[in-house]
């Protein structure tokens, strides 16, 4: 049987405590030693040098009661042994803190309030050039971003004509932003099992089959697949997909269907961490999506309000699985769904507004340390309630970091609220920064 390795830190502390142990019985000794020859020269210095006056005899009462040496020390403010041992107590070594990157924080500084705002933001083209239809970046572009500092843009299947325009289309705007701001802009699309973006308006590109055919395979056919996913999304300078879908299909009527992986969690989750990996090894930003599991959804938040009954116990032992091994796996991002889960998140809004699921179960339960960012905020499955510019104040102080807008009205709601806020301190520059943090340090790590 192979001998079991000691636990250092209880190893560290063992020794410590003999060490203290033994100073405690050092400082003991050198205590009584000194005692005895002061008795010794005291007693000494009294038979020579006797008193003149006849003391009084001292009563056999007082002498029971009068300390000994040993008494007065173990009782007094030395203490015994053990007592210095707490004294002496060391705080166990911790884990320092992970810098920031130096890197990171010079491209923060050098920001204003107004472009730390935009900075959280993925728009859609229309967004900042307030056209119907945007199939190329000119000077309606070139205007828009001089006014928003977007943090990325998101590309839809309505942007694309052809291969050739759209890459065009992807280099233009970067190369502008680039010009304006000297630092890279975000691309992203979503280009996912059952939702395709490219594939399909380009030729030559293949989509992924259903998810639930995906994962009829293996693990690394799921892999291969998004890896060839993120190989030809490079070669568009496509920055991020918002994928994998890291869904367990628990309502098998559920609008979902064959776009889930599966109903079975663990089979969910094996495929949702291949996908991730084969993401990332495609070199490209990877989103979970959408936190925390739409499988039981009988609608499609973009079609409508949609809710959810299930317990956070209930999600535990199934949604959560597939969001965990995404995280595992090296996820960068992870969205947020619209829908409302009463009973997960205590309150009847958007999962998107809820500090509950967004810092206590994603951020410290599941250890989620990458950026959060909220679907679409002006989906149909928004309350009325949370509609843009609330919305995103809302969700942000729940712990968002990014925002996808697709409109041009809903981003200057948003990007005023949130201004605002920090002007009058509902939300500090520091709040701002430890979200932009996260998303530069994300960039780093993509070379991006």
């Amino acid at each position: 049987m192979a001998k079991k390795e000691k636990d250092p830190r209880r190893e560290y502390r063992r020794r410590r405590r003999i060490r203290n142990q033994l100073l405690a019985w050092l400082v003991l000794i050198v205590l009584l030693a000194g005692l005895g020859a002061g008795a010794y020269y005291a007693t000494d210095y009294l038979m020579k040098h006797p008193k003149k006056t006849t003391a009084e005899p001292v009563s056999s009462d007082n002498a029971d009661t009068e300390p000994t040496p040993e008494e007065s020390i173990s009782g007094g403010t030395i203490g015994t042994p053990e007592n210095v041992d707490e004294l002496l107590e060391e705080p166990e070594p911790t884990e320092a803190e992970p810098e920031t990157d130096p890197a990171v924080m010079s491209l923060i500084e050098d920001m204003t309030v107004e472009q730390k705002v935009d900075a959280l933001f993925i728009v859609s083209p229309e967004a900042i050039t307030n056209v119907d239809r945007a199939t190329r970046a000119g000077d309606a572009t070139k205007s828009g971003l001089e006014q928003y500092a977007v943090g990325g843009v998101l590309y839809s299947a309505g942007n694309i004509d052809n291969g050739d325009q759209f890459k065009e289309m992807v280099s233009a705007t970067k190369e502008i932003y680039k010009e304006i701001y000297n630092r890279k802009l975000l691309t992203f699309v979503y280009e996912d099992c059952g939702n395709m973006t490219l594939a399909g308006k380009i030729n030559g590109l293949e989509g992924l089959p259903a998810a639930s055919e995906l994962a009829a395979g293996s693990e690394t056919d799921v892999k291969t697949a998004y890896a060839a996913v993120g190989a030809y999304l490079k070669g568009y300078d496509i920055d991020g997909d918002l994928a994998p879908l890291a869904a367990v299909l628990t309502d098998e009527n559920g609008y979902l269907k064959d776009r889930a992986f599966s109903s079975d969690a663990a089979t969910a989750a094996v495929m949702t961490g291949a996908a991730v990996e084969g993401l990332n090894g495609g070199g490209v930003i990877s989103c979970l999506n959408a936190f925390p599991g739409e499988g039981s959804l009988s609608t499609d938040p973009e079609k409508g309000a949609a809710s959810t009954d299930r317990s956070l116990d209930d999600m535990r032992s199934s949604e959560f699985l597939p969001f965990s091994a995404g995280i595992e796996a090296g996820a960068d991002m992870v969205m947020v769904s619209n829908m409302s889960a009463q009973n997960a998140a205590g309150n009847g809004d958007s999962c998107i507004m809820s500090e509950k699921l967004i810092k206590e179960v994603l951020r410290e339960e599941l250890g989620f340390k990458g950026v959060i960012v909220t679907a679409p905020l002006e989906q149909a499955g928004m309350s009325e309630s949370g509609k843009t510019g609330n919305a995103v104040l809302r969700s942000f102080r729940a712990g968002a970091d990014m925002f996808i807008i697709r409109s041009h009205d809903d981003l200057n709601a948003a990007r005023q609220v949130l201004t605002d806020a920090v002007a009058d301190g509902t939300i500090s520059e520091e709040a701002l920064d430890e979200a932009l943090i996260r998303i530069y340090t994300m960039r780093l790590n993509k070379s991006l």
